[in-house]
């Protein structure tokens, strides 16, 4: 059976709400938190860009040719259903030792959150080297 390399996942940030939700204190030197945003199937294509940097390839100098959405959507590198986004890696190209790495997805939120809790319910997570897809959040 080949593997396909995909990773299929919901997104909910938790962030540390200014004050106390609840009657009670929080546990000594912790924090309460609230659900401010939910990322879940065409949201993600929303409420997330993907980083495209042409020429300059990845910053973190992977073998990797990350694609802007557009690009993402018509390979199938991303696509979304009701309740799941689906990034993978092309895995059909055949690549030379020349080539830049394969086409694949790296999405960065546009909001930016400070002190936060970032929970990602994950159906499925490839394993091995340069298998699965960037998720990236921007701090404040």
């Amino acid at each position: 059976m080949r593997s396909f390399n995909t990773l299929s996942l919901v997104l909910t940030a938790l962030v540390s709400a200014p004050f106390a939700i609840a009657a009670s204190s929080p546990p000594k030197g912790g924090r309460f938190y609230s659900m401010t945003d939910t990322y879940v199937g065409p949201s993600f294509l929303t409420g997330f860009e993907h980083q495209y940097f042409g020429t300059e390839g990845d910053p973190t100098h992977g073998r990797v040719n990350y694609t802007d959405q557009a690009f993402a959507l018509s390979k199938n590198l991303t696509f979304t259903s009701s309740d799941t986004l689906i990034m993978r890696t092309d895995y059909t190209t055949v690549l030379s030792a020349s080539d830049p790495g394969r086409n694949s997805v790296r999405i960065q939120s546009k909001k930016q959150y400070g002190t936060s809790v970032t929970i990602l319910d994950l159906r499925h997570m490839p394993e091995g080297c340069g298998t699965w897809p960037a998720f990236w959040t921007t701090a404040s």
